[in-house]
């Protein structure tokens, strides 16, 4: 994907500072109303009870709000396109190229955000989204089992029939496959990403280790808790975490290959009602108060800079942003994947099926 330039990122975060008043409390909000898709589960359960509402009190708006998931929030988006009814919609970084190129989603008006002045540029999508909440993927593991420095060690003959392996209808399992292009390879993500179609021998070439293969993240870190697997591979840090703050024998591990970031994010939807509106709200997910309380709550990491953390919570998210660097934190080329990801998940599924 490419990311909006440092330099003009910066340039856009300077007129930030003076934006106009369309983000003031006063008249022009009285009354008015948008509807937006947010994420299902605890984290929307958040944005509804304690965002939400603060929000229409300091606006005097109503802020209609439906749960849903990346995939199904885009079904929406292409379903009223002729006739938007909503305005902001929530989606994982994953699909904002495909919301461009379809003409469903609109750039930022980011001179209209002030919070935007602190928005990592890395997290900004070229003006198109911005992230919202920001999770690592790499691997669990159940803390009585050492886990293995590199991604290539789970290859080896110690790991058989020890691991848990994403389903390829996650998003997760085009990490794996990047993991299996680079240790075939020897390059990094960033250009192992590119070699995919040529490393499903490396791929094959693991399915002895695997113990079995899972489409529920949260369930799989239960398991691993339990010590049913060892290893599981690969999943983001948001639905382990919860588990490991709450004591349980599960971790994360980020071996020296890197890690890639699960990255929900917020889009503008094209020709959405109240437009105005719906900028003033994208702006308050990205205040630092918002994104503090978030963040405390979801154990996942800001995309804006600036916000001080106790240690509780840093032990748990990739922050500030020399941490998601030192995690080696890589964000894939959607652009490139999506249009490949059909065949990629066919090609696993035959190596996998049962």
């Amino acid at each position: 994907m490419t990311l909006l330039s440092r330099r003009r990122f910066a340039a856009l975060s300077l007129t930030s500072l003076a934006a106009p008043m369309i983000l003031s409390k006063g008249a022009w909000a009285q009354g008015k109303e948008i509807q937006i898709g947010i994420w299902g589960g605890a984290q929307g359960e958040f944005v509804r009870k304690n965002i939400i509402p603060q929000f229409e009190a300091d606006f005097g708006c109503t802020v209609i709000a439906e749960e849903g998931f990346t995939l199904a929030n885009v079904g929406k988006m292409q379903a009223t396109k002729a006739n938007p009814k909503f305005s902001v919609m929530f989606i994982d970084d994953v699909a904002i190229p495909t919301c461009r190129a379809e003409g469903l989603i609109e750039e930022l008006p980011l001179a209209e955000m002030p919070a935007a002045a602190n928005l990592m540029p890395r997290f900004a999508y070229d003006g198109w989204g911005t992230g919202v909440a920001i999770s690592v993927a790499g691997l669990f593991h159940n803390t009585s089992v050492e886990a293995p420095k590199t991604y290539a060690e789970l290859w080896g003959d110690a790991y058989r029939g020890k691991l848990k392996l994403v389903s390829p209808k996650n998003t997760p399992s085009v990490f794996f496959l990047i993991v299996a292009a680079a240790v075939k390879s020897g390059k990094p993500f960033a250009e192992a990403q590119y070699l995919i179609d040529d490393s499903f021998d490396q791929v094959e070439a693991l399915k002895p280790n695997i113990m079995n293969l899972f489409d529920n993240g949260p369930q799989a870190a239960n398991e691993v808790a339990q010590g049913q697997a060892d290893i599981g591979l690969l999943e983001l840090s948001k639905y382990v975490y919860p588990y490991s703050a709450k004591g349980a024998p599960i971790t994360m591990a980020f071996p020296a290959e890197g890690s890639f970031g699960g990255n929900n994010s917020q889009v503008l939807v094209k020709g959405g009602p109240n437009r105005d509106l719906a900028v003033a709200f994208m702006n308050r997910m990205l205040e630092a108060q918002v994104q503090k309380s978030f963040s405390e709550f979801a154990l996942t990491a800001p995309p804006v800079s600036g916000i001080e953390f106790d240690e509780a919570t840093l032990k748990y998210i990739a922050y500030p942003e020399t941490q998601m660097d030192a995690r080696g934190l890589f964000n894939p080329d959607w652009t490139f994947i999506n249009t490949r990801r059909s065949a990629w998940t066919e090609r696993l599924n035959g190596i996998f099926a049962v």
